[in-house]
């Protein structure tokens, strides 16, 4: 079943889904903590993250709201542990880091730009998002957005989606062990790089 975000004015929380979907992903190449959990406590990478460099544990069904209530933009580093999200808020930085960070979305903004010039797309075109057994679409707004405010660490790209009704683009993704996911409704990874224009995570 394909999850469709509301098509709604409310871009950060659409952003925020998309971003929680992608640390989702990204737990494919992660291990879990090996480490015993005292009883009735949250498990990490099974109950909840863990967003350092705080060690307090958030429940997985309350991540989005947890992304909301953040002060700045933020970026989301996974790390090989599972659950556990490097947490890089741009008010916290200064200088040359906070410079990087700017510079990072900076870039995002003006790559996704020329891509909605490349393939036609608007604020509310349509963009597939699939892996393992989930299958989402977005806004191309919303991802814009998330560009901005949620950037999430993982190797991705947005590429024309041809002969499926749901979506008007796809986002291609690649986990660290593996290689790209078409996004395409038999999620079959693909070994090969896929052809420009093609993005990363800064």
């Amino acid at each position: 079943m394909t999850a469709i975000a509301p098509n709604t004015d409310n871009l950060r929380l659409e952003a925020a889904r998309l971003a929680v979907a992608l640390l989702r992903f990204d737990e494919g190449s992660a291990h879990l903590l090996r480490a015993s959990t005292p009883p009735g406590a949250l498990r990490l990478g099974t109950d909840a993250y863990g967003f350092l460099p705080s060690w307090r544990n958030i429940p997985r069904d309350q991540v989005e709201p947890f992304l909301l209530g953040l002060p700045s933009a933020a970026l989301l580093a996974p790390t090989t542990i599972r659950g556990v999200i490097a947490l890089i808020l741009l008010h916290e930085l200064s200088g040359d880091r906070r410079r990087w960070f700017e510079k990072a979305v900076s870039n995002f903004a003006a790559t996704l730009a020329e891509l909605s010039a490349q393939l036609g797309l608007s604020s509310g075109s349509r963009v597939l998002l699939e892996f393992d057994n989930e299958s989402h679409v977005f806004s191309f707004a919303a991802v814009c957005e998330w560009s901005q405010q949620f950037p999430v660490q993982v190797a991705w790209s947005i590429w024309p989606l041809e002969g499926d009704s749901r979506a008007d683009a796809r986002i291609m993704i690649r986990r660290s062990d593996g290689g790209w996911f078409r996004g395409r409704s038999c999620m079959e990874p693909s070994n090969n790089t896929p052809p420009e224009p093609s993005i990363g995570a800064a």
